[in-house]
């Protein structure tokens, strides 16, 4: 793998009047071990969780839990009321972490993969 030579820092710092957006990383010896992507929309104060990933090798770490907490952060520093995400319906790992953090279910969708899979949306009262 190559490494970067770009500047980066729009990436993670991305603002706008309507929106916020802040990408999280984690790291683990210098290795970036785990990502989350969030968005904060100021018209109905809701943050949304586009990404969460860790690594298959360092998962069952608690990785995943600290970047929900960070992420739980920002959205509470930017007023959101509430965070949301969405997860395929056998996506057993996330539901569970969702679960486990006090995200509860709070509605689907038959159309938003196109695979015939059903997405559930949940949602975290801030």
């Amino acid at each position: 793998m190559e490494p970067l030579n770009e500047d980066l820092e729009a990436m993670f710092n991305f603002e706008s009047p309507n929106e916020n957006c802040r990408f999280f990383i984690a790291k683990e010896n210098g290795e970036i071990v785990g990502f989350s992507r969030v968005h904060f929309y100021g018209w109905n104060k809701s943050a949304y969780v586009i990404s969460l990933l860790v690594n298959i090798g360092y998962r069952r770490r608690g990785i995943n839990s600290l970047l929900l907490r960070v992420v739980e952060d920002f959205a509470r520093e930017n007023g959101a009321h509430v965070l949301m995400f969405d997860t395929a319906i056998d996506n057993i790992p996330a539901l569970s972490l969702y679960l486990k953090n006090g995200i509860k279910i709070c509605g689907y969708n038959e159309k938003l993969y196109g695979n015939a899979k059903i997405a559930l949306y949940l949602a975290k009262e801030l």
